[in-house]
């Protein structure tokens, strides 16, 4: 865990607020919409430990009264679930196995911008009178802010490495569809392994948000290098070796000049940058780490980043077919790969063809 407060125990702090008032109000919870994939996606819920839905995703124009609300921007109050009917879908069938009485949901927005939904869930039928809603409007006003400051800090600092890229020249193979595609790689690993990891939805939402930060520190290693079309000499490949540890160096200097040290899993994203190129049995680098002594974050998105970098054309080799891509993880977990990430990532091959669809390999990813 960061040594930073997560969002997750941001809200059950909020929560418990909210029980000192209303002791009814037995869950809280936060759905985020991603407009990259139109999807809605649970992000926070408290407790954290007892949520009927977690590690869950669905299109919004699939998700029913969700899908109106979100377009109406107006809030919905059910005081009596008992007698309601919730729907077929399965986020409606795990509310309805929490034998809850009463809801609250409440679409919020960045300024013109929906960012999802909270959502209150009461042991009682008829929680929610005019008087409570009132005052719950405001704690929906406190954890709208939370979660907007949460995003604008990723926001800032994706901006910031934006511009050392510009400013730095920077050239490489990492278009922004490799970005793209390598994050929702990461995330759908993220997702298989966070229960077992003992993480939430915020977390696997931060790891998909800094995963495209990987290679940062790539903008201090020479074109000549960087873009040679041949193998590298052992002179040439011990400059390449240095980039996670300066890209390490550049996102700490970043956090520390845009006054984001405080900003949730900041730690996990510093991982990412030093150890993705880690392996599992001892010999990668920097720090030749082993096993699970490599951040998790960094084991994920080693698996993402070597897939996608397989199957995708790059100036000094052709894109691999997906089998053959896959072929290779199986054939490296347990010595290059964690073997838990890549049997998180190859049994939901249907999802990898999916996010390719959704960020196809453009015709520039060798330049």
């Amino acid at each position: 865990m960061s040594s930073v407060e997560a969002l997750n125990q941001r809200l059950q702090r909020l929560h418990q607020e909210i029980q000192a008032c209303f002791p009814a109000i037995t869950r809280v919870s936060v759905a985020l919409f991603d407009p990259a994939t139109t999807e809605l996606r649970t992000f926070l819920y408290s407790p954290a430990n007892q949520s009927p839905l977690s590690h869950y995703r669905i299109k919004l124009p699939e998700a029913g009264w969700l899908f109106s609300l979100s377009r109406n921007r107006k809030s919905r109050i059910l005081n009596d679930l008992g007698t309601t009917d919730l729907g077929e879908q399965e986020h409606s069938r795990r509310i309805a196995s929490g034998h809850y009485q009463a809801s609250y949901t409440v679409p919020i927005y960045d300024e013109d911008h929906f960012l999802g939904f909270v959502f209150f869930n009461a042991d009682h039928s008829d929680s929610f009178k005019p008087r409570v809603v009132a005052q719950l409007d405001l704690f929906v006003h406190i954890i709208s802010l939370m979660v907007e400051r949460s995003l604008q800090a990723v926001t800032t600092l994706t901006g910031g490495m934006h511009l050392l890229r510009q400013i730095s020249h920077f050239r490489n193979d990492e278009t922004g569809s490799h970005l793209s595609r390598m994050a929702y790689y990461s995330e759908l690993i993220a997702r298989e392994l966070a229960a077992r990891v003992g993480h939430d939805d915020d977390w696997v939402e931060h790891v998909r948000l800094f995963a495209p930060m990987h290679d940062i520190g790539k903008i201090t290693t020479p074109d000549a290098i960087l873009l040679k079309p041949g193998k590298l000499t052992e002179a040439e490949f011990d400059v390449m070796r240095q980039h996670p540890v300066r890209g390490e160096t550049i996102l700490r200097t970043l956090l520390q000049d845009l006054n984001l040290v405080g900003m949730p899993y900041v730690e996990g994203l510093l991982h990412i940058a030093r150890h993705h190129h880690e392996r599992w049995d001892g010999t990668g680098y920097p720090d030749r780490l082993s096993g699970s002594a490599i951040p998790v974050e960094a084991r994920i998105v080693a698996v993402a980043d070597v897939f996608d970098a397989l199957t995708t054309k790059r100036c000094y080799k052709d894109a691999w077919p997906l089998e053959r891509a896959r072929a290779l993880l199986e054939e490296g977990s347990g010595r290059h790969f964690d073997p838990e990430c890549v049997e998180a990532f190859v049994s939901h091959m249907d999802q990898v063809v999916q996010i390719r669809e959704r960020f196809p390999v453009t015709s520039t990813s060798a330049t």
